[in-house]
């Protein structure tokens, strides 16, 4: 099969898990014969190749790239959402790359940047549609569902008006296929009415199961407990913060970019406590062996954060929230623990019960190899394949 891929970014253009998924799903259609094409958004028009697979880089054509939207007035973001509801300029571009490239399914994921042109001109030349959500941008003007402190309980004015074209597009006269990569993810957008009749599949975001396996580690020592991702406080820094500020018998590590201007002028001023330690961006793979404990306390309805699956190809038990998808993948007592972060005590009890438990919860990674079979991506492989040959046929 000849697969077009659409994602807002691709390698080496990489902020968050979307991007990895879809490289390592593209990457792993390639080992079983197929022939993925990725088109993704950049700020110049371009065609490269990735680990062998062809990348058109597709110019942004709008007011900014959708990464750099973060010091741009109120009003460039009004025009910017508006066009990014239906952005007729793709449309020569994406039309020449499909008469050129004669996919035979079309598989949209993260389509920030590109609007719903895809989907349109797909059924104009009888192209079947598989759409994956990885976020909320097709029910959120920020992708995220939250706003201020909060989780979204609906869509806000504002949401609705900028959705409204898109939510008509999501039948299955447009979109044959609706993927999530968890079960919260499609309940969510068919509670607001979008995908109503469109079959629907979750298929977990995949990750290699290494083969080597893994050593069993006894937790012993000062624990080093890991956070991994976007430093910002939608992801629960302040929670992660306050908390190892208080339980200083603990090692806090947290890699990613800061966003928050608060906490990078603490950090150049050193205020924290020696407990706590910034890495900055560094390959998951790096550090993940040295870990004990992977951490992801977000606020918001997290799809599903990859950096779990990847702490547990190395043995190593996760925290996480009640939020989102987070829920699907962590089991709680047995491959990690889950607490609801409205109430902050709950995180920092579940914190000293390892430290004075460390062997019982050592016992966790014994849990983990049986459970993460379920997140092969050779199973998510198979999935994807099966969904584009029933797209496909009919």
């Amino acid at each position: 099969m000849k697969i077009l891929i659409f994602n807002t970014l691709y390698y080496p253009n990489i902020i968050g898990g979307a991007e990895k998924s879809v490289q390592l799903l593209a990457e792993m259609l390639v080992s079983r014969g197929h022939e993925p094409i990725i088109v993704s958004t950049f700020t110049d028009d371009k065609i490269d190749k990735v680990n062998g697979i062809k990348v058109y880089y597709l110019h942004h054509r709008n007011l900014y790239w959708s990464i750099n939207s973060k010091d741009k007035k109120a009003l460039q973001k009004v025009f910017w959402h508006g066009l990014d509801v239906y952005n007729p300029r793709f449309s020569k571009e994406i039309t020449n790359i499909i008469l050129n490239e004669k996919p035979d399914v079309i598989h949209t994921n993260n389509i920030t940047g590109f609007s719903t042109i895809p989907w349109i001109i797909a059924k104009k030349f009888n192209i079947p549609v598989v759409h994956t959500l990885r976020d909320f941008s097709l029910i959120c003007s920020k992708s995220t569902m939250f706003k201020g402190s909060d989780n979204c309980s609906g869509q806000c004015s504002e949401c609705k008006v900028f959705s409204m074209y898109k939510k008509g597009l999501t039948n299955k006269q447009h979109v044959d296929y609706v993927v999530g990569n968890s079960h919260f993810m499609i309940q969510r957008h068919k509670e607001l009415g979008f995908f109503q009749d469109t079959p629907s599949a979750r298929i977990f975001n995949g990750t290699h199961i290494r083969k080597e396996g893994h050593k069993d580690k006894q937790l012993v020592g000062k624990l080093k407990f890991f956070y991994m991702g976007r430093i910002d406080y939608t992801k629960g820094i302040k929670l992660l913060l306050d908390v190892f500020t208080k339980v200083q018998d603990a090692e806090l590590i947290l890699a990613g970019k800061v966003y928050e201007e608060e906490i990078e002028k603490n950090i150049e001023k050193n205020t924290y406590p020696k407990n706590i330690k910034f890495l900055g961006y560094i390959n998951p793979n790096d550090i993940l062996s040295e870990i004990d404990i992977l951490i992801a306390p977000s606020l918001w309805n997290e799809p599903l954060p990859r950096v779990i699956l990847e702490a547990y190809s190395y043995g190593k038990p996760a925290i996480g929230t009640d939020r989102g998808g987070i829920p699907e993948c962590i089991i709680n007592n047995k491959t990690g623990f889950i607490f609801n972060p409205d109430n902050p005590i709950e995180l920092e009890k579940i914190i000293r019960y390892i430290i004075d438990n460390p062997i019982e919860v050592s016992n966790f990674s014994k849990n983990i190899p049986s459970y993460l079979e379920g997140f092969d991506i050779e199973k998510t492989v198979d999935s994807y394949i099966d969904v584009y040959s029933k797209v496909i046929k009919s």
